[in-house]
């Protein structure tokens, strides 16, 4: 019987040892280290943009960009005033203004020109861009898109000026 409770004691006496070493941990929430797949698909083009986030792939700048960020705007010919971004075409250009990118809705790719001197157009295939009197995109000499009109309106009634 002696033997059966120093086997006892020395079991509650580990067990408690046990119990008093372990770190005790104060938040008792479940950590889930990632989020289950939302069956949401997200296409990528082979350079790695995410098209339904409106990137491309931007030779000049060598990266994914939004072209309506840093682009600059042109609009068709027949509607210079339209304020719709996805019937416009973008363009831009590097540091130097030596070399041109060209964004079409219509095109999966841009079109991409360079020039020798400031003074020359950009030219391409059948594509001209030229931007020393606005800029224009041209195909087979026939003029597509012009630079957007830019509005300036109120926003508050004291923009307004008083004549």
């Amino acid at each position: 019987m002696k033997k059966f409770m120093l086997f006892c004691l020395l079991f509650t006496f580990l067990t408690s040892c046990d119990y008093v070493l372990k770190k005790k941990e104060i938040n008792t929430m479940v950590k889930i280290d990632s989020v289950p797949e939302l069956g949401i698909a997200i296409e990528k083009d082979k350079n790695g943009c995410i098209k339904e986030a409106g990137y491309k792939w931007s030779i000049i700048k060598d990266n994914c960009i939004r072209i309506s960020d840093e682009g600059y705007r042109l609009n068709p010919i027949d509607d210079l005033g339209n304020l719709e971004p996805s019937k416009s075409a973008y363009v831009l250009l590097n540091d130097d203004k030596l070399k041109a990118e060209v964004f079409l809705q219509d095109l999966p790719k841009s079109i991409y020109f360079s020039r020798k001197s400031k003074s020359e157009d950009f030219l391409k295939n059948n594509y001209k861009l030229s931007i020393q009197t606005g800029y224009t995109l041209s195909v087979n000499d026939s003029i597509i898109y012009r630079a957007a009109e830019t509005a300036i309106k109120a926003v508050v009634g004291s923009d307004v000026e008083e004549k």
